[in-house]
């Protein structure tokens, strides 16, 4: 029988999802365990987790040897668990015993690189800047309105923060809208980016306004993945729509998940064909150049704006996507979801190789 493993940093992330796909397992002939990288033992390289048992469809503590399958859904902190554990993932990411369902992608500084050097994606990158130095926000700022700092290695909306012109100085902003600081001095600019680089790196780029006519902070969600032979599918696409006042309309901070179609059809006909050819030329090319750039991925999560006059921007591309989206789905189509990791661990255990020709819709 095949073992395919969740590895997580905490032990309930993921428990939901987790549970689904082991349900499912058994038809496939594979056996489903969980586990974190600070569970391997290093002079044994066998693991301390949690086994899932087909019986009672509960998870079972257990000591086992490191599966052959890893499905990475890791993620990382300044942390100390998050130190000690990105190590040993990159060690066993480069063991020629193990396959990983996807190998993850960098930061979004060196996804924005890549995707700005297509000559079809390139189109849809807003620019982009590492953030080092006060010059950088006011130079951006002579310019925009407003701008918008991104950890290099955040997710979920977290550490974004918004720079916005206020007189002669800035308001510094959460990404719920909270006005954190006013700079009036350069050296204060100075001393707040020093104090963020201890953090990690961060990438800077214009405010795009992205609002709904209700002044609802909004963006497009897709999630794509693997099927069972390798190529790339669409799951799902929907609308998040957060509080009002708010920059980002992000799931955790309470952002509502609505129907693609819905927010299409208040469009005008010439902005909705706009909006899908930029959608469409997106999706059938960012995914493969992906794969070709950073290695196999299993899944990716597209985070999309689509401003007044139909432009479509590109937000951020996540190798390790959450699912909240997927409520809008049928529950035979959301059973999809589960199987997929196990469809798509069969066909690498076949020796498949990506099948990169297409997306299917």
């Amino acid at each position: 029988m095949l073992s395919l493993g969740f590895v997580t940093l905490d032990e309930q992330q993921d428990h939901t999802y987790c549970t689904e796909v082991a349900k499912c397992a058994r038809r496939y002939g594979i056996s489903v365990c969980r586990f974190s990288p600070l569970g391997i033992d290093p002079q044994t390289e066998n693991v301390r987790g949690f086994l899932f048992q087909e019986e009672t469809n509960e998870w079972t503590n257990a000591v086992f040897a490191i599966p052959p399958f890893l499905y990475d859904r890791c993620f990382y902190g300044n942390d100390e668990r998050s130190k000690k554990a990105k190590p040993i993932m990159n060690w066993l990411k480069q063991r020629p015993d193990l396959t990983f369902l996807g190998y993850g992608l960098p930061g979004k500084w060196d996804v924005y690189e890549a995707l700005s050097s297509h000559p079809l994606l390139s189109a849809y990158v807003p620019p982009t800047v590492r953030l080092e130095r006060a010059d950088d926000v006011l130079a951006l700022l002579r310019r925009e309105q407003a701008a918008i700092a991104k950890p290099v290695h955040g997710s979920g909306g977290r550490g974004i923060c918004i720079f916005q012109k206020k007189g002669k100085a800035l308001s510094v902003q959460d990404s719920h809208g909270q006005e954190q600081a006013v700079i009036a001095r350069r050296s204060e600019l100075e001393q707040l980016l020093a104090s963020w680089s201890r953090r990690g790196e961060y990438v800077l780029q214009p405010l795009l306004q992205l609002s709904t006519p209700e002044g609802e902070p909004f963006d497009l969600r897709i999630l794509l993945q693997k099927d069972e032979n390798g190529r790339w599918v669409e799951r799902v696409r929907a609308v998040r729509v957060g509080r009002p006042g708010a920059w980002v309309a992000n799931v955790r901070a309470g952002a509502d998940i609505r129907p693609f179609s819905e927010w299409l059809d208040r469009l005008s006909s010439s902005k909705r064909l706009f909006v899908l050819d930029g959608v469409e030329t997106i999706i059938r090319t960012l995914p493969v150049y992906m794969d070709h750039t950073f290695g196999p991925l299993f899944e990716i999560g597209l985070d999309l704006g689509a401003t007044d006059n139909g432009a479509v921007w590109i937000l951020d591309v996540n190798s390790k996507p959450g699912r909240k989206v997927a409520h809008l789905l049928p529950p035979e189509q959301q059973n999809e979801l589960y199987e997929a990791p196990l469809r798509y661990c069969l066909f690498l255990a076949r020796g498949g190789k990506a099948n990169d020709l297409h997306v299917d819709h």
